[in-house]
């Protein structure tokens, strides 16, 4: 009788990618760059921009990997936060060049140009629906909180200043959210729950 290798669970492939284990590190990326890659495409909103963020979103979770730790959060999540992270900066890195150039040839620079905002990751998505209806259960500190850090793209700091509340409070309000959601959520992460 055959015995069939189960395949690897996403923890142990990026502990392996930890120890510079080449051949997890492509498992990791054949399984997960697609799903990955929608939401940096959600983002930056060309193909082609979206694919070099990719390219560096790998390329930092194959440098930081020793440092992701299990028991803070399931690898997909860890790892769609390095590309999120890098979709967001390439955003604000295209607003600054654009403010330049804006001011180089003396047009405005007020809202076509303000501090640059994350379009809404999942507004064109069939998780869309899902996703509104379960911001719509939270309160509406937290509501805002998240979707000022993971819409806007805005950091602690800055959502403090919008608040006018205390990073602290801020950071709390996130945490808060999160956890209320990740119940709510957790059926679009499963296969095939898009």
């Amino acid at each position: 009788m055959d015995s069939v290798t189960p395949e690897p669970d996403e923890v142990t492939l990026l502990l392996a990618v930890a120890r510079r284990d080449e051949e997890a590190f492509a498992t990791l990326y054949d399984r997960l760059s697609r799903p990955i890659f929608s939401l940096v495409v959600r983002i930056v909103r060309s193909r082609a921009e979206a694919e070099e963020v990719l390219q560096e979103a790998f390329w930092q979770i194959w440098e930081n990997a020793p440092s992701y730790r299990p028991e803070l959060g399931s690898p997909f999540c860890w790892m769609v936060t390095v590309a999120r992270r890098k979709a967001i900066d390439r955003l604000r890195s295209n607003a600054r060049h654009l403010q330049r150039i804006a001011e180089a040839q003396g047009l405005r620079t007020d809202d076509e140009f303000a501090a640059p905002v994350v379009l809404d990751v999942l507004a064109a998505g069939e998780q869309s629906a899902a996703v509104r209806a379960a911001l719509a259960r939270l309160g509406p500190d937290e509501r805002r909180a998240i979707m000022l850090a993971f819409f806007d793209g805005l950091t602690h700091e800055e959502i403090a200043a919008a608040l006018r509340a205390p990073v602290g409070t801020v950071k709390a309000r996130i945490r808060r959210g999160l956890q209320k959601l990740k119940p709510s959520l957790a059926p679009l992460r499963q296969p095939g729950g898009n």
